[in-house]
């Protein structure tokens, strides 16, 4: 205990000779290992900005508390966030000798950023989504990683005069009054005219992803430590994530990896057409070849892939993908998986690769202007964050984003769930209805709206 404490003065004292020289104030950043604990507890009683990821399956935990720095941008550029986080960096103290995980394992190595960007940063704002603004990054002033049962705590703080680097935050204006979702009837309504649309193709469409909400109330606050939970165990495979203040969470349990970046190599999925789980295995199995075999099924997921690689390739080398699909299974959904690697050419980023890859088609569709124009125009929804992207980033530039789906947004007694579809020229409105309540379910099941 004696050298580490000699070590935390040393760095203690760097920081200051450093912020000296510069000027301002200068990130000093501790990692040191610490028993394993419940991430989600841990996040109990924070008053401040709160975040977790979990990827249970992998023994895999992340949680944030506090806000030492918020990095913020008002559009789709997401570039000032990055400049910020550079400057930051570039005079930061980092100890972190005692972080020895597997060399294979992509975990935050010390000082990180986690937050996310709403679906279309163009759109107008809502108060629905006050605290959410296009993008927000925070590096956290105590941050909690976890594999198995080894765990370490990174703390963060800034050493020195107040700081005068540039910050990507912004004053935001009052938003406008909040937007009500459409009726069932007026959504399918929509449904109808959208594949129209799409037949004759206006503005080129090839493809929408239309969204719906659906809001719902307890006579309790809703208990998100018991939600998390549930989502946890219920979704094993997926990426489990929670962002906000203790009045307003944003929580989910995302199936889709937006991008991934280790050790200069990144990855993608795409994961497009769904069907429901068959009530016997014969009966999934059917129910999964009809979706391979399926030409709207297939057509969709093909313009998502095709996608995926053209925005790959504008920063990555060695672009791959796999020569076929294969169904991803779920608990109440299957889809169509096919996943896209590369190697990040020198100078590329994550930030970068998310700003290229954000919206996929499989959020909003195909061509991605003409598409996020036309929902715009009729959708009548402030997604906001919902099928944004959310993650991770990492001083050495590591760092995973998944697409924030399967998600709700729970303020206190309410909460409000989304649920998308991607809608083609065929597409019957009835049938894309289901598709959507059924992948309502997972935060109906979380909140504790369907019977147990």
């Amino acid at each position: 205990m004696q050298a580490e404490s000699i070590e935390q003065t040393a760095a203690r004292a760097e920081a200051a000779r450093r912020a000296e020289r510069v000027g301002r104030s200068v990130l000093l950043s501790t990692t040191r290992p610490v028993p394993a604990w419940d991430p989600i507890a841990w996040l109990r009683n924070e008053p401040d900005v709160r975040a977790l990821w979990l990827r249970p399956a992998h023994g895999e935990a992340i949680a944030l508390r506090g806000a030492l720095r918020s990095f913020e941008a008002p559009g789709n550029d997401l570039e000032p966030v990055a400049a910020a986080w550079r400057e930051l960096l570039a005079d930061a103290v980092i100890d972190e000798r005692t972080f020895s995980p597997a060399p294979s394992v992509s975990l935050p190595h010390g000082p990180m950023l986690m937050g996310g960007l709403a679906f279309d940063p163009l759109r107008e704002a809502t108060a629905l989504w006050t605290g959410f603004p296009p993008a927000r990054f925070v590096l956290p002033e105590h941050s909690l990683v976890q594999r198995g049962g080894s765990a370490w705590l990174t703390t963060n703080e800034l050493i020195g005069p107040p700081a005068h680097a540039r910050d990507a935050s912004r004053a935001w204006e009052a938003p406008a009054p909040e937007l009500r979702s459409l009726s069932a009837d007026a959504w399918r309504r929509l449904v109808g005219s959208t594949a129209a649309a799409i037949r004759r193709s206006e503005n080129g469409l090839r493809k929408v992803v239309l969204a719906r909400a659906q809001r719902i109330t307890s006579e309790q606050p809703f208990e998100l430590e018991t939600a998390l939970r549930k989502l946890a165990t219920a979704y094993p495979t997926c990426t489990v994530f929670a962002f906000g203040s203790p009045g307003r969470m944003f929580l989910g349990a995302t199936p889709e990896r937006l991008v991934t970046l280790h050790n200069g190599v990144a990855s993608s999925m795409a994961l497009a057409a769904s069907m429901r789980r068959g009530e016997s295995e014969a009966e999934d199995a059917a129910l999964g070849q009809r979706l391979l075999s399926d030409p709207k099924e297939r057509n969709e997921h093909t313009i998502v892939v095709d996608s995926l690689r053209e925005s790959f390739e504008r920063v990555c080398t060695g672009v791959v993908a796999d020569a076929e699909p294969r169904i991803e299974r779920l608990p109440n959904v299957q889809h169509l998986l096919t996943r896209v690697r590369g190697q990040v050419r020198p100078g590329g980023s994550l930030l970068e690769l998310v700003q290229a890859l954000h919206p996929t088609p499989a959020m909003g569709g195909s061509p991605r202007p003409a598409a996020l124009e036309y929902i715009r125009r009729n959708e009548g929804l402030d997604r906001g964050w919902y099928t944004g992207a959310i993650g991770w980033l990492d001083h050495r530039g590591d760092g995973d984003f998944s697409v924030a789906i399967r998600s709700a947004l729970v303020r206190g007694r309410e909460a409000i769930l989304f649920a998308g579809c991607g809608i083609a020229a065929d597409s019957d409105p009835a049938a894309e209805y289901v598709e959507a309540e059924l992948k309502l379910r997972p935060m109906l099941g979380a909140l504790g709206q369907l019977p147990a």
